[in-house]
């Protein structure tokens, strides 16, 4: 009974990684816009009543086929934060590193952090890790923010590690973290309106940050923001 269902199993990850590659090729040929149920279908081989038995809409694939973006987000993390101090350090570099890859491709991170799932954005983003575990090989810096796809959530979940440290009080840290994704969202939206390219906006959003950090950090911290990548943040 165990090797039918493990089997069963199988079959569907393998039918659904079909589907969730084929959406993926589609992106990048054409645009998250010309992503349609039928074409998917048609490109993985299998009919669109097919696509239904695994997906529970069109934004249920889409997610999905996107989220194999934050890959090479994810890999890069890992050997960015190697060299951090302190876990101010890691929110910085790992959020750097977050709006040099988001910039670069805002139409994807738009869609998977302010996309139109809502509530299940974390059980899909869960049943990607399942269907490719080898994902999560190698990312031990960031485990704790692996299946959460709320931005606002794995900001916090990084500052609270900030808090446990001293760094800040957690009125401090909830309060920067509001003011810091909308920071975040504003930037990403004059992005996708071409009104700041890449770079421009990624030294913009991290000279906020850190300007930010300044005022809401424990006093007896903010030499910290004078010294090393920090300083060299501020003053961009």
């Amino acid at each position: 009974m165990g090797n039918s269902s493990d089997r069963a199993q199988l079959r569907q990850r393998r039918i659904m990684s079909y589907f969730i590659e084929a959406a993926d090729e589609i992106i990048q040929d054409e645009g998250v816009a010309a992503l349609t149920i039928r074409k998917v279908a048609d490109r993985a081989g299998y009919t669109s009543a097919t696509l239904y038995n695994y997906f529970d809409n069109l934004n249920h694939l889409i997610f999905l086929a996107t989220l194999k973006h934050l890959e090479e987000y994810n890999n890069e993390i890992a050997l960015r934060v190697a060299g951090c101090k302190n876990p101010v350090e890691i929110y910085l570099v790992i959020s750097e590193c977050f709006c040099e890859y988001s910039f670069r491709d805002p139409e994807i991170y738009n869609l998977l952090f302010y996309g139109s799932i809502d509530e299940k954005v974390d059980a899909y983003t869960r049943q990607y890790y399942e269907l490719f575990e080898n994902k999560k090989d190698g990312l031990p810096t960031i485990s704790k923010i692996i299946g959460v796809s709320n931005l606002y959530r794995r900001s916090l979940i990084m500052l609270m590690d900030c808090v446990e440290s001293g760094f800040f009080s957690s009125e401090n840290a909830i309060d920067f973290n509001d003011i810091a994704m909308l920071i975040y969202r504003g930037i990403l939206r004059d992005v996708l309106d071409g009104k700041l390219t890449a770079q421009s906006a990624t030294v913009k959003n991290m000279k906020y940050y850190c300007q930010l950090m300044r005022f809401y950090i424990e006093p007896e911290y903010r030499d910290l923001l004078d010294s090393g990548y920090l300083k060299a943040a501020v003053d961009q």
